[in-house]
């Protein structure tokens, strides 16, 4: 039985990736989708074809080391954005405890 429509969980079944690939792929709008009910994302048979046309597989190690690059890349903005924001971030006051209740006398 041929498959007309996907969903996200079969189309990164399909090519073995994760969830989150295809829903990047869907958001940049490299692939082309419908919405099932105003939330759920389908891909027609025929945009999953025309974009495994698009994009071939990597022929060299080049290829590869230049999407890990990007995705280091990817990883270390995201890392200096969460950095920033813990800086950003006003420090929480800090409980002061009285000697004696510390100690155990009450």
């Amino acid at each position: 039985m041929t498959v007309s429509v996907y969903s996200v969980a079969t189309l990164a079944a399909r090519w073995g990736c994760g969830t989150d690939t295809v829903y990047a792929l869907v958001r940049s709008g490299e692939l082309r989708h419908f919405k099932l009910g105003g939330k759920l994302i389908r891909i027609r048979a025929d945009e999953v074809e025309r974009y495994e046309r698009r994009e071939p597989s990597p022929a060299s190690g080049i290829d590869q080391d230049v999407r890990a690059a990007e995705v280091q890349a990817r990883k270390s903005d995201a890392a200096d954005l969460r950095l920033e924001r813990l800086i950003d971030r006003p420090s929480r006051p800090k409980l002061v405890h009285s000697s004696s209740r510390r100690r155990g006398d009450a």
